[in-house]
């Protein structure tokens, strides 16, 4: 009897953790857990720095802004992967729902949908937090799903990603730490989040099209990045979309006032030199290159929260965000410790 309940809870546990590995991997959450959700996390942060309030005292704001955030990021990973099957095929490139029944889909599509039900309505009087929480997930449809389908419409498909995967995300986080605070929304630090997120939205979304601009040729899927040269989208986002980042990101350092995200892009900046130096590697804006690392990514979702956090003398909170959140600071901190080795031994420095 003790065997076979030890046998039954094996391979109930089994079936757990292929369950846990199919739905993770269908909504492909390791290419945006800490990419998409912690520069989101670290705007709630710098909200709660600008007015002087510790994270600690509004945490269940930040938990309700990642619950909330999370049914988003699995929808739009789904639906992707749902009306790009033909397309993928095409171009030769793996899709995480091609062969799956209407039913698994269906399912899967479902799931991530009542939950962003659930949450509107729970803001359903919130008119200003529901409007900027329904465009992310609005945007996103239309990026997607036919007959609209952004995606293949040149520009337009730009400005969606932009605005579904970075601006309204960033605008939710934003509100929800005023209202966890019981304070008015401020119309200057809106702007100068609203600015810089989507200003590093639309530099992501022209290197992915730019990186996958062949297969997109191939598979005759109308990007913004496939209709036209290289050098256009490049352009875009080299000499519009980053300097109106760079200029807003540097109005939020002035509203957040303290010297402690400064002293971390100082060191970002230092670990850039050293791989620009030491490795062969390349620095990129928005062109794909081999061997690169995409300029302030790994500051913007590895240091920047971690050094608003400290500025606030939130040590629980950061505790619990390094343990949630590890692996871009841990690969960050491997390399900085690699490449301060190969400076102190290097003989001409």
């Amino acid at each position: 009897m003790n065997e076979r309940c030890f046998d039954t809870i094996t391979v109930s546990y089994a079936e757990s953790l292929a369950l846990r590995h199919f739905l993770t991997d269908s909504i492909r959450a390791g290419e945006w857990w800490e990419y998409k959700l912690v520069p989101i996390l670290a705007v709630f942060y710098a909200t709660a720095l600008t007015l002087h309030v510790p994270v600690r005292s509004i945490w269940p704001g930040a938990v309700m802004l990642l619950l909330s955030v999370f049914p988003g990021a699995a929808y739009v990973s789904v639906i992707n992967d749902i009306t790009d099957r033909a397309e993928d095929a095409a171009a030769g490139k793996p899709n995480r729902m091609a062969g799956r029944s209407p039913m698994v889909m269906a399912v899967m599509v479902a799931i991530p949908v009542a939950a962003g039900l659930a949450f509107s309505i729970l803001w359903r009087r919130d008119s200003l937090l529901l409007a900027f929480y329904l465009s992310a997930w609005t945007v996103f449809s239309l990026y997607s799903l036919p007959p609209f389908r952004f995606k293949t419409r040149g520009i337009l498909g730009v400005l969606c990603d932009a605005s579904g995967a970075h601006l309204f995300p960033a605008l939710v986080g934003v509100v929800l730490a005023y209202r966890a605070a019981h304070q008015p929304p401020r119309a200057a630090w809106l702007a100068a989040v609203a600015v810089w997120a989507f200003g590093y939205g639309l530099r992501g979304i022209l290197w992915h099209q730019l990186t996958d601009r062949d297969n997109d040729r191939s598979a005759a899927v109308r990007t913004f990045a496939e209709r036209h040269e290289p050098d256009v989208a490049i352009h875009l986002g080299t000499f519009i979309a980053f300097p109106l980042e760079l200029a807003a990101f540097a109005a939020m350092l002035w509203m957040m006032a303290s010297i402690w995200p400064l002293l971390f892009l100082a060191g970002y900046l230092l670990i850039t030199r050293l791989r620009l130096t030491y490795w062969d590697i390349q620095a990129v804006v928005v062109n794909p290159k081999p061997r690169f690392f995409i300029v302030l990514a790994e500051y913007y979702d590895a240091l920047l929260p971690v050094s608003i956090l400290i500025a606030s003398l939130d040590g629980v909170v950061l505790a619990l965000h390094l343990l949630v959140f590890p692996a871009r600071l841990q690969r960050l901190f491997r390399d900085a410790r690699s490449l301060f080795a190969q400076w102190r031994h290097d003989p001409n420095r």
